[in-house]
C-alpha cells in the first residue's frame, strides 16, 4: 500500500476516483486499490508563537519590552494549529493529524506520497505532516516518499502521474 497525502479533502476525493470505483470510506481516509488516500485541512500545522520562543510557559502572558524585539529565532519551529482562544490545538485537526501518523507508520504502507497543490504552499503543507509524523512515529522515516504533481485534477492526469512519481 501507499499512503498519498493530499492537501485537503477535495483533491484526496478527486485522486481516489481516478484511481478506481471501488471507494471504502474509512475515518479520515479513502482505500481505494493499493492506496490509501488521506488529507490535511489546508494548514494543519502553523509556526509557534513568539512565547515558544522566549520560555515563557503556555497561557500565560509576556510582558513586552523595547529589549526584546525583535524576536528572531535562529530556526522556526511549527505546531498543531490552534483555532480556539483557549490555546489548544482544535480537536478535528488533531484527530487528523493521529490519523495521518497511524497510517504513516502502518507496516503495509510501504512509501508515502505528497499530493499537496502544485505549488510551494501545497509542498510545505504535506511536508510538514510527513516530517511531524516522522517525529512521532519512527517507522515513518524509513518510508520512501514521492511527490504526486497534479497540473490538474482530471482523472487522466491523476493516473498518468501515478505512474511518474519520483522521490
Amino acid at each position: 500500500m501507499k499512503l498519498i497525502i493530499a492537501e485537503k479533502p477535495s483533491l484526496a476525493r478527486n485522486i481516489a476516483a481516478a484511481i478506481g470505483d471501488n471507494i471504502r470510506k474509512r475515518d479520515g481516509y479513502l482505500e481505494v486499490g493499493d492506496y490509501y488516500v488521506s488529507w490535511a485541512f489546508g494548514h494543519l500545522f502553523s509556526l509557534c508563537d513568539v512565547e515558544h520562543y522566549s520560555g515563557v510557559p503556555s497561557g500565560e502572558k509576556r510582558r513586552w519590552t523595547m529589549e526584546g524585539l525583535p524576536c528572531i529565532p535562529s530556526h522556526f519551529d511549527f505546531e498543531l494549529r490552534r483555532t480556539g482562544s483557549d490555546g489548544k490545538p482544535d480537536a478535528g485537526i488533531e484527530r487528523q493529524f493521529r490519523t495521518l501518523c497511524r497510517l504513516a507508520a502502518a507496516p503495509d504502507v510501504t512509501a508515502l506520497v505528497n499530493a499537496g497543490d502544485a505549488d510551494r504552499e501545497g509542498e510545505i503543507i504535506v511536508r510538514l505532516c510527513i516530517q511531524h509524523a516522522a517525529a512521532a512515529e519512527a517507522a515513518v522515516a524509513a518510508k520512501a516518499v514521492y511527490r504526486l504533481w497534479l497540473p490538474d485534477q482530471t482523472p487522466q492526469t491523476v493516473r498518468a502521474q501515478l505512474d511518474a512519481m519520483e522521490p
